[in-house]
């Protein structure tokens, strides 16, 4: 499924560099979240948040690709 596939990709690029690419406002979270071991719910949250454009832009400014 095309929206699985691209939200897991959204995910895990985002979680692979959050402090480059997540918004600051979403590091700050992904950091507060880090000292309890839960950071990947700043991801999800964020990535949660997105709605079909953006994700699709993110997707193409991460992996090159239309989508």
């Amino acid at each position: 499924n095309f929206v699985v596939s691209g939200v897991r990709l959204l995910f895990d690029a985002f979680a692979s560099e959050p402090l480059r690419l997540l918004p600051v406002n979403t590091q700050a979270r992904w950091q507060q979240l880090a000292q309890s071991g839960q950071q990947q719910r700043a991801v999800s949250d964020y990535v949660a948040g997105m709605t079909d454009e953006y994700a699709r832009t993110m997707l193409q400014r991460l992996y090159g690709a239309p989508f």
